[in-house]
């Protein structure tokens, strides 16, 4: 029997904002995720989760500078920056062999939240699409 590449964890299920994440009970028992679901799920975290935020547990260097910039002129320079630290973040996962292309969108005027979407190629050739929002409260 092959093994999974991508392995398993428990699915969370995401709400939008600095809510968070929960996990997802199914009828008796929490649900997993496996595969490339796996790995979408695994760099969504990536991205949502603070640089620094996880050190007290033994992770400083785990999650994304994104939010350093939320609250900053979305403007050119910034908005290419925040693609350069979605795209390192997600290269740090040793499952993720490129990032194909990412897209930053601030949310409106006032610019207080982006939306990122990215593609990423998987180590097994497989493409995948991540997508996540952040505000900047």
């Amino acid at each position: 029997m092959a093994t999974d590449p991508f392995g398993t964890d428990l699915r969370l299920v995401f709400t939008r904002g600095r809510e968070g994440a929960d996990l997802a009970a199914g009828f008796s028992d929490l649900e997993s995720v496996s595969g490339l679901e796996n790995l979408v799920q695994a760099l969504t975290l990536r991205l949502l989760v603070d640089r620094g935020e996880l050190a007290g547990l033994g992770h400083p260097r785990y999650g994304s500078r994104i939010r350093d910039l939320i609250g900053e002129p979305l403007d050119r320079p910034n908005l290419e920056l925040l693609r350069r630290y979605v795209r390192q973040e997600l290269l740090r996962d040793p499952r993720v062999a490129e990032v194909v292309q990412v897209a930053v969108t601030p949310h409106d005027e006032r610019r207080d939240g982006v939306d990122v979407v990215a593609r990423v190629r998987a180590t097994d050739g497989r493409e995948a699409r991540v997508e996540v929002s952040l505000d900047g409260a």
